[in-house]
């Protein structure tokens, strides 16, 4: 498959995308990214010999694909998404595709009108227990949901000035910090598996590093149908490496532990169900796998920019609540 990668600067293209491409044996036949640094640098990091560019929409022009893997700073998302959906392109953008959910919801309809294949990296679905949660769900099983909790913890924010990715510090460019890149996956997976989000209340800290982008944030969520109440914490407190805590509670089961896989879902009439699913470390490689057999076969993504319009506007909703002290609603 011939496949190209606008924002190669980002640090996932080289410690996750690019090598899984590769991996499987894509011809990578076009990169971009702003800064003609970073295009050398990943030219040569991955051996690539294909054009590269600094204007994303030259690429486009002159270079043409199966399709786009796409990365940028968040602010710059929307920008690109647009015009991929313009062009009736298919492609992959990482998450949040964005800073404001206003701004991407036209887009995400239009590429729905035009049935075009997208898809972006909410990727804790893959995940045994979500996985069979969902699975529930749509069967019928899961019974009224109560209360959900999904914590992310990872290390700091100096990672990101290391690997030439300043702007994840700039709430201009960043559009926050944890609550933008490690929400996505908290929130989504309240929506995947429990109910719609009618309200918000958010809180944030940034006592540790001092840093304009918050270093922790605790979002709660209230169902909209349901009145389940969805707690979700990101922080870039730990020294090093990463925590994972996930949990969901219903009248008819329960589910809780530090493994996301391979955790048993206790039902309350003494048995439980097994929850085998992909192993965290190999996430990513396993993502750009299915991405790529599910467009072949002319499937939906896991997920897709329509299901990234609610997540982002949950995120836009915690971050006024977090500035101005009060819940949110969200009609």
């Amino acid at each position: 498959m011939r496949i190209s990668f606008i924002g190669v600067g980002h640090w996932h293209a080289t410690e996750f995308y690019l090598p899984a491409l590769l991996d499987l044996g894509q011809e990578i036949v076009a990169i971009s990214d702003p800064d003609q640094q970073h295009v050398d640098r990943v030219a040569a990091e991955m051996g690539l010999s294909c054009p590269g560019y600094t204007d994303f929409r030259e690429l486009l022009d002159e270079v043409e694909a199966d399709l786009v893997f796409s990365s940028a700073p968040h602010a710059d998302m929307t920008e690109i998404a647009a015009e991929l959906v313009r062009r009736g392109q298919p492609f992959h953008m990482e998450k949040p595709m964005g800073i404001d959910w206003r701004e991407l919801e036209p887009v995400a309809a239009e590429a729905v009108e035009k049935d075009l294949f997208t898809s972006t990296a909410l990727v804790s679905r893959y995940y045994g227990v979500p996985a069979k949660l969902r699975e529930m769900r749509e069967a019928g099983e899961l019974g009224a949901p109560c209360h959900y909790y999904y914590r992310l913890f990872a290390g700091g924010p100096q990672r990101y000035r290391e690997v030439g990715c300043e702007w994840m510090l700039d709430p201009a460019t960043g559009g926050a910090g944890p609550l933008f890149n490690f929400g996505p996956h908290v929130i989504d997976l309240f929506i995947h598996l429990i109910d719609d989000v009618g309200e918000v209340t958010a809180r944030w800290s940034h006592a540790l590093y001092h840093e304009e982008i918050e270093d922790h944030s605790t979002i709660m969520m209230v169902g909209r149908h349901t009145d389940a109440v969805g707690v979700g914490e990101v922080a870039y407190t730990m020294p090093e490496g990463y925590e994972r805590y996930f949990s969901v509670t219903t009248d008819r089961l329960h589910v809780g532990g530090a493994q996301v896989t391979d955790t048993p879902i206790l039902i309350r009439d003494g048995t439980h169900v097994s929850t085998p699913g992909v192993d965290p470390s190999v996430m990513y490689a396993y993502y750009v796998e299915d991405t790529l057999r599910r467009f072949e076969a002319g499937e939906p993504a896991i997920a897709t920019i329509a299901d990234m319009v609610p997540v982002l506007r949950v995120m836009n909703a915690a971050v006024e609540s977090a500035e101005s002290g009060a819940t949110v609603e969200i009609g």
